[in-house]
């Protein structure tokens, strides 16, 4: 899977997720999104955790690696 981005704009590559992610996703929740930038799943990830009666902070860890590397690609960050 991918994990680090370059910025074709300075080259600053940035690491989209770490094996710690899954962890720091499951003990912060939505923080960690906002921690990463990424502001839509931070909101995303409250809504559901308000839906599922917080059940869902038990399954999204388990797909930070995807929403980080589309979250890079979407910004136009090239793959490092």
């Amino acid at each position: 899977m991918l994990n680090k981005f370059k910025n074709p704009h300075n080259d600053y590559v940035e690491t989209a997720t770490t094996p710690l992610g899954i962890l720091a996703c499951f003990l912060f929740g939505p923080l960690y999104f906002l921690f990463k930038g990424n502001i839509k799943h931070f909101a995303l990830s409250i809504l559901l955790a308000i839906c599922t009666v917080g059940m869902s902070f038990f399954i999204y860890p388990f797909f930070v690696y995807a929403i980080n590397a589309k979250h890079y690609l979407r910004k136009g960050w090239i793959p490092a």
